[in-house]
C-alpha cells in the first residue's frame, strides 16, 4: 500500500527550502529563513529548532501517528572545494544536525538523500552544478503546476517528488521530458 502521509522535504541552508504535502496532491513550497544577517551562531540555531517545532506542532496528529516523514537533503561532508566558504558549510551542517535531531527526538522518520540522487531522479541527471540543477528544477515543477517562490523552494520541491516516488509511485506524477514541457512552463 503506497504512503499517504505527509512527506516534509527541506533543502537545508541559511534559507532553507520547503516542500510539505502529501503524495497525490500538490505540495506547498516555500522558503523557511533560519540564518540572518548580523545572527550569533546561537541565534541561528535556535531559530531552526523553533521552526521545525513549530511545524511538528501543527501536525502533531501526524507525528503521534508515525504518518510524517522529513527527509533532508544530505550535507556534502567532502569535496566542493571552493565552492563554499567554512561559515556557508558551518551554517548548513549545523541546521541539519538542529533539525534532524530534534525531529528524531520527536521519533519522527528521518532520511537522507543526496542531491545528486534526486537530480538523477528529478531531472535526468545526477551530476548538475546548483546553478544549472535549481532553474531547471524551478522549470519542472512549474510544469507540473506547481509555484515555488525561489530556487531553494524548486530544489526542495524536486526532493519532495523524489521521496513521492520512493514511498507513493503510482501517486506521483511522471516528470520524463516527453510528458513536461519544460521549457515552457
Amino acid at each position: 500500500m503506497a504512503y499517504t502521509g505527509i512527506i516534509l522535504f527541506l533543502d537545508v541552508a541559511g534559507n532553507t527550502g520547503v516542500a510539505e504535502g502529501r503524495p497525490g496532491q500538490t505540495p506547498r513550497l516555500y522558503d523557511a529563513r533560519l540564518r540572518r544577517e548580523d545572527d550569533d551562531w546561537e541565534d541561528t540555531w535556535g531559530r531552526a529548532v523553533g521552526w521545525i517545532a513549530d511545524r511538528l506542532y501543527v501536525e502533531r496528529e501526524a507525528v503521534e501517528a508515525g504518518d510524517l516523514r522529513l527527509v533532508v537533503e544530505a550535507p556534502i561532508f567532502t569535496g566542493k572545494t571552493g565552492e563554499k566558504n567554512a561559515e556557508s558549510e558551518l551554517v548548513t551542517k549545523c541546521l541539519w544536525a538542529c533539525i534532524t535531531g530534534f525531529a528524531r527526538a520527536r521519533r519522527v522518520m528521518v532520511r537522507r538523500v543526496a542531491v545528486s540522487t534526486v537530480r538523477a531522479a528529478f531531472l535526468g541527471n545526477g551530476n548538475l552544478p546548483g546553478k544549472v540543477a535549481k532553474p531547471l528544477a524551478r522549470d519542472t515543477c512549474r510544469a507540473l503546476g506547481w509555484n515555488p517562490p525561489s530556487l531553494d523552494a524548486a530544489d526542495a520541491g524536486a526532493g519532495w517528488w523524489w521521496a513521492s516516488q520512493q514511498w507513493a509511485p503510482d501517486l506521483t506524477p511522471p516528470v520524463h521530458p516527453y510528458l513536461l514541457k519544460r521549457g515552457a512552463a
